[in-house]
């Protein structure tokens, strides 16, 4: 995170000196910062990744994205090995699963009885409480 945060205000300072070329043109002098915001916004998303439980739902916050599952829909609750690398991270859909991932790694893996996605993985940090937490929860 730091190391790309650090290459665009790298670029940015080329841009405002001049040097390399970097700045001649009036429009570039927007563009980074453009780009410095758009990568902010999609660390925070990153880092404000979380998965609550409340009295009535599993909540899955991904910001801006926020989905629940109430308990009612939920007909079972597992660990699931690590997904295949090449799914990224974020919010992704595989088929009619759900996806939270801010890493490739052990999972909780939700199913549902009813809605269109029938299966909500999130990637906690602590799969195994995370599942006991769901499961004391339902009862």
């Amino acid at each position: 995170m730091f190391a790309g945060l650090l290459l665009i205000l790298v670029f940015y300072i080329f841009s405002l000196t001049g040097l390399f070329g970097f700045g001649t043109d009036p429009e570039e002098k927007y563009a980074l910062p453009l780009v410095l915001l758009i990568y902010l916004a999609a660390m925070w998303s990153f880092f404000g990744m979380r998965f609550q439980i409340t009295s009535d739902s599993v909540v899955a916050v991904f910001p801006p994205f926020r989905y629940s599952i109430p308990f009612s829909d939920i007909s079972s609750v597992e660990i699931m090995d690590e997904f295949p690398w090449y799914m990224g991270w974020g919010v992704r859909t595989w088929g009619r699963k759900l996806i939270f991932a801010g890493k490739h790694a052990k999972a909780v893996a939700i199913r549902k009885g009813k809605g269109f996605f029938r299966t909500v993985v999130l990637v906690s940090e602590n799969p195994d409480e995370f599942k006991k937490r769901v499961e004391m929860a339902l009862k």
